[in-house]
């Protein structure tokens, strides 16, 4: 698949998971969470790689748009203005049900492992659901000003 090159101004941007194309498109700002904090891509960026950690990913478009991702793991590359995110998986917050989200985190909750493995396992889905609740209650794509 052909990516439009971007301008010297502008980023362009894909997110893509095993299953689909999460986001494509072009961007002034990008914010992604890394394995060890929050790593932020502007046009001109330096290439480079990044592994990625659970948390919110961030897209801001020139129009002032923002637009918010769920991400779970993966990898960042940034090339010359392009911003390529391969994520096992992401979720726009119009994918996510509250209702479901709501009985999931409940039901983590109620979770009591005594094993270091399930302890650490739990922690790893909790994360997960909180990043998603986050990226829900944030309403995911918010236009400034």
């Amino acid at each position: 698949m052909a990516v439009p090159a971007a301008t010297g101004k502008e980023l362009h941007v894909s997110v893509i998971t095993p299953a689909k194309r999460v986001f494509g498109g072009a961007a002034e700002s990008v914010v992604v969470p890394a394995f060890d904090g929050e790593w932020g891509v502007l046009p001109g960026h330096a290439s480079m790689l990044a592994l990625l950690g659970t948390g919110e990913m961030r897209i801001a478009s020139a129009d002032g748009t923002l637009r918010r991702l769920a991400v779970r793991g993966g990898l960042l590359q940034v090339h010359q203005n392009q911003v390529t995110v391969l994520t096992e998986e992401s979720l726009a917050p119009e994918e996510i049900s509250a209702d479901e989200l709501s009985a999931e985190i409940k039901k983590l909750g109620a979770e009591k492992p005594t094993k270091l493995e399930e302890r650490e396992a739990l922690e790893v889905r909790r994360a997960w659901a909180k990043v998603r609740q986050r990226v829900s209650l944030g309403m995911g794509l918010v236009q400034k000003g």
